[in-house]
């Protein structure tokens, strides 16, 4: 009877404490500290223990974002906040320990800053030293840039690139534009998200640098960061050196990677800068926070091995410059149209909708010289699947973090040409029996979407391109919409697609609008 009360007991307590959790109170704690100038920055990437008064485990480790910021949901109660490792930061390190009650019902905020902190002197320490302080100098840069940064996205690639002038130039590496001569400028503030189009006016292999021009009302008053290249004490960078850059990954906020320089020639400084293709373009700094020059890697996306990355030196990067100047003249910069973006408003019954859809077949609608798939991105991310359809190759990481979008997929057919028919024929002659040889139609070039008489912009025109051999790739179009561009409400809906053999002719093909309704709705 006992053991029975005890049982009782503990099951009662375990309900309590879930049931609290379920309910709990956000907590968000912020670390800030001030420069020389008095100006706030927030420290990234600083790690912080929470841990239950009194404790009743090993406390909860987390870090801080690109803004200082951590949001934690917690049952109500006493906590103690405090940090893993001391921060170095301006010649002096910051050590907090604070102790904050959650309170029901409220939600609670905890500023970490040098009022209520332990303040200490920085002293020189080696990296493997495990009680070695945090360096947070880097911080700086990323307040002070961070608006600066924006990303690419090309029709085969996600890149990113910098404001260099209020004129709305963007300088970002040859390798990140792929050979691209439009793309599409996402700029994520502190405030606003938005995207523009953007045109490419130099693409130097030589220099290995790129410039790209957008609207300048669009940057507004984001400040550029200057080439500086007229001036005649631009840094050098020599080995050893200590460098920053601020990456912009696809689908999350900004961050500063750190890196030593490895080797320095004309035409590069390399170091051991851990970014990725999706990273490269961004601009690189000393440690006295002056541009060394713009990012790049030249990684394989077929493999999964990494080379060195490597910075355009400045003097690269303001060739590149003077080609751009030249194109600008009597030119005009696209116009700042707002472009769609990817966003959480979707519903979440478009993904439960896929969930329960994951392991039916797709369905493949036929035009008359490509094979169009209508599938969400929940979809997209079964896990496991010998479907072709369900291979994207370098867009596979965009497809597993987004939130929930629709895509389409353009695939080419495949045909046996009079040739090839007449060649099986006479190898059967011979007793050879050969399998159809297939080839594609003709590869894809662009979509044009309608609803009704209303033409409807994707989110991302994505490419998908495999290369055969030297000679031949196959292209295929994946679309990205939001979540309810079609359905009911579309009159009609056509798809018209053109390929690269009649770039003016289009095969047009019209579908369903309760197609597009069963797919996005449970």
């Amino acid at each position: 009877m006992e053991d029975e009360r005890r049982l009782i007991k503990f099951f009662t307590s375990l309900a309590l404490l879930l049931a609290l959790a379920s309910q709990g109170n956000v907590l968000r704690v912020r670390v800030m500290v001030t420069d020389g100038t008095g100006a706030p920055i927030p420290l990234p990437r600083v790690v912080l223990l929470v841990s239950d008064n009194p404790a009743t485990g090993e406390p909860r480790r987390v870090r801080t974002d690109a803004n200082g910021l951590i949001e934690l949901k917690l049952a109500p109660g006493s906590y103690t906040v405090e940090s893993d490792r001391p921060v170095a930061f301006g010649g002096k390190t910051y050590l907090w320990t604070q102790i904050v009650d959650v309170v029901p019902g409220k939600d609670t905020v905890l500023d970490l800053t040098a009022k209520n902190a332990e303040i200490g002197t920085a002293t020189n320490t080696t990296a493997t030293d495990a009680a070695a302080p945090v360096e947070a100098s880097s911080a700086v840069l990323l307040s002070k840039f961070h608006d600066s940064v924006v990303e690419i996205w090309t029709p085969t690639r996600h890149a990113e690139g910098f404001l260099i002038d209020s004129r709305g130039l963007i300088a970002t590496s040859h390798s990140a534009i792929n050979g691209a001569t439009a793309v599409e400028i996402e700029i994520r503030t502190r405030t606003a998200h938005f995207k523009v189009p953007g045109n490419v006016i130099a693409d130097d292999r030589a220099t290995g640098a790129a410039v790209i021009w957008i609207d300048p009302q669009a940057m507004g008053s984001i400040p550029p960061i200057d080439l500086r290249c007229g001036a005649a004490d631009r840094p050098v960078a020599r080995y050893e050196d200590e460098i920053t850059t601020i990456a912009a990954p696809m689908l999350t906020a900004k961050d500063v990677l750190d890196g030593v320089v490895t080797r320095v020639t004309s035409q590069a400084i390399f170091a051991d800068l851990r970014i990725s293709r999706e990273t490269a373009g961004g601009p690189v700094f000393n440690s006295s926070g002056d541009l060394l020059g713009i990012s790049s890697i030249e990684a394989d996306p077929t493999r999964f091995t990494r080379i060195a990355a490597w910075t355009i030196p400045i003097e690269k990067a303001c060739e590149a410059m003077a080609i751009a100047e030249k194109m600008m003249a009597g030119a005009a910069p696209p116009k700042g149209i707002r472009l769609p973006i990817e966003t959480d408003v979707a519903g979440t019954a478009m993904s439960m909708a896929a969930a329960k859809q994951q392991k039916a077949p797709l369905t493949t609608i036929k035009a008359s010289d490509f094979d169009i798939t209508l599938l969400t991105s929940t979809q997209a991310r079964e896990d496991g699947s010998s479907d072709p359809r369900l291979d994207f190759d370098t867009w596979t990481d965009y497809l597993r973090y987004t939130p929930p979008v629709l895509l389409v997929r353009v695939s080419p057919q495949l045909e046996e040409s009079f040739w090839k028919t007449l060649a099986r024929g006479a190898a059967m002659t011979q007793g050879v029996n050969l399998p159809p040889l297939k080839n594609f139609t003709s590869n894809f070039l662009r979509l044009r979407a309608q609803c009704g008489d209303t033409e409807v912009l994707p989110i991302h025109p994505f490419v998908i391109e495999r290369r055969i051999n030297d000679k031949q790739s196959i292209r295929e179009g994946l679309y990205v919409f939001e979540p309810a561009a079609f359905g009911p409400q579309c009159s009609t809906i056509r798809f018209s697609m053109y390929s690269e053999k009649d770039s003016q002719k289009p095969d047009t093909r019209a579908i369903d609008p309760k197609l597009f309704d069963q797919l996005i709705k449970p």
